[in-house]
């Protein structure tokens, strides 16, 4: 029977090795322990995590999974709302060390791609819609708080051996979505590197990454189009994401040859880049 090491788990299923070892301390998976300790997961432990992806993803609190799998019946709550909630109530008091605390809390609990697509950028829409001067505070201390944690997954997930990509902007109209992204893809298994300023023309040569993904919430000009069909030509692995996913660019296209197929289609068809969001 196949094993998979942890790192390796976390690529497949999309989850962050952070939260494969918190799913473990609820009871919901048991991977095997060699005797040096090592987390080997089967594909029957595979099968399993996919389970739970699908009751997170319905917003069922991690607390009433275990209780779901084995058919009992408990009161559905949606967890997305309690901990939008949770986190309203902290900025409503501006109570920055437990924003962090249930931050941290959820990033081991639940999937980057969730807390980023179902709790985050929720939030940050709702306390955009207003003008009022607290509503930005607010607003501006969330977005401190996400930056920070989105650090610290990258940081987390600088191993040899994951496949390195590079994440940066022709066009944002708003930059902390970069962060987001960063967070959603590290939580993927993927060695991300961000470049944070918006670089109209950048140049990948300087670079060398197995993936370039590159953010425009506008429609490209000639030059930059121009460049986007170079970069296809000369075989770089290149995608266009944000708002401008319209356009027909490298993702939906035959890929070069060295290009990870089986990468691409999990981030793409698991939803990841697709961000009119």
């Amino acid at each position: 029977m196949a094993t998979y090491d942890i790192d390796t788990t976390a690529q497949l299923c999309g989850v962050h090795p952070i939260t494969l070892r918190t799913w473990q301390r609820h009871g919901l998976i048991k991977p095997h322990r060699t005797p040096q300790g090592q987390r080997l997961y089967s594909d029957d432990d595979l099968s399993q995590i996919h389970v739970i992806l699908d009751w997170v993803n319905r917003g069922v609190p991690l607390g009433q999974i275990r209780s779901r799998i084995l058919g009992e019946t408990t009161e559905c709550l949606n967890g997305w709302r309690e901990i939008q909630a949770e986190i309203l109530t902290c900025l409503d008091h501006f109570d920055a060390d437990k924003l962090r605390r249930i931050t941290w809390r959820c990033g081991r609990e639940y999937p980057p791609a969730n807390l980023v697509n179902d709790v985050f950028r929720p939030l940050r829409r709702f306390l955009a819609s207003s003008k009022h001067p607290l509503m930005k505070q607010q607003l501006g201390l969330l977005d401190g708080t996400i930056i920070e944690y989105s650090a610290f997954i990258l940081t987390t997930s600088r191993k040899k051996g994951l496949p390195r990509i590079l994440l940066m902007a022709m066009h944002i109209r708003d930059p902390l979505e970069m962060w987001l992204e960063a967070m959603s893809l590290a939580g993927e298994g993927l060695r991300v590197e961000v470049i944070s300023a918006t670089i109209a023309e950048p140049d990948l040569s300087r670079f060398n990454m197995q993936h370039y993904v590159i953010w425009s919430d506008k429609r490209l000009n000639e030059r930059q189009q121009a460049l986007f069909h170079g970069w296809e030509a000369e075989g770089l692995p290149v995608m266009l994401v944000g708002h401008v996913t319209q356009l027909p660019v490298a993702a939906v296209k035959p890929q070069p040859a060295n290009v990870d197929t089986a990468l691409i289609e999990k981030l793409f068809y698991n939803g990841v880049y697709i961000s009119n969001r």
